[in-house]
């Protein structure tokens, strides 16, 4: 926790301790952390100390560094906190797939699809708006496929090996801010889906009281039974 306070109207209640920090990000650093999630109590509108929180982490040698008022610039401290750690976890695996996916397309006008349903440029993608880009894409896809049959009000299926994904169509697309993604509150713009956690792939056991289903999964080797490959139920 940094020692710091600004008040709901912007007034310092409490400077904040650079020194304090400093230590305390260094401590994190040495422990071979590189990626840091800062959200302060109101620093979504007031931004100064956590700007100089991420300047001065930057400075010790964090390579991700993502601050609650450029990845969620909202009220609300938990859902913002949530997102922020979000999009500090994600961020670095995503910019490393980005990177060599664009070394492989010299040249190449490289857009990713967002979990909003629209694409972004490869230099913009982030993690946050990234959680349900797969499934965005199906709804999409759908939609489109749907509407050159004649269909204009469709429900989307669309089961994976761990997950199934359930949407709906009925003219335009359903669009949320705030959604709960795995247990985590993530505030991005989302295509509304409903996410059921068993897929083609979760395995089946009696846990001695009820019968489960995932959130373990066969995998594609040797994949589930229905493979006839040896595989788990």
């Amino acid at each position: 926790e940094v020692d710091e306070r600004v008040g709901a109207h912007g007034e310092v209640v409490r400077e904040l301790d650079l020194a304090s920090a400093r230590e305390a990000l260094q401590r994190v650093h040495a422990q071979g952390i590189r990626s840091l999630a800062i959200v302060l109590m109101h620093g979504y509108r007031y931004t100064a100390h956590e700007k100089a929180l991420a300047a001065m982490a930057r400075d010790i040698g964090f390579t991700q560094v993502s601050a609650s008022h450029e990845v969620s610039p909202l009220m609300k401290l938990v859902s913002r906190g949530d997102t922020t750690v979000v999009d500090a976890y994600l961020s670095p695996i995503l910019r490393r797939y980005v990177e060599q996916v664009a070394q492989e397309m010299p040249g190449v006008n490289l857009q990713f699809m967002q979990s909003s349903g629209g694409l972004t440029r490869a230099d913009n993608f982030q993690g946050k708006d990234a959680i349900l880009s797969g499934p965005a894409g199906g709804i999409v896809g759908m939609v489109r496929t749907a509407a050159q049959a004649g269909h204009s009000r469709v429900i989307g299926f669309d089961m994976g090996g761990t997950s199934t994904d359930v949407s709906h169509f009925a003219g335009e697309y359903e669009r949320t801010v705030e959604t709960m993604v795995a247990g985590v509150r993530v505030r991005a713009p989302m295509l509304e889906i409903h996410t059921v956690a068993a897929g083609g792939g979760s395995i089946c056991h009696f846990d001695g009281t009820r019968f489960r289903v995932g959130p373990d999964s066969a995998g594609a080797d040797p994949g589930p039974a229905c493979y006839r490959r040896g595989g788990p139920l």
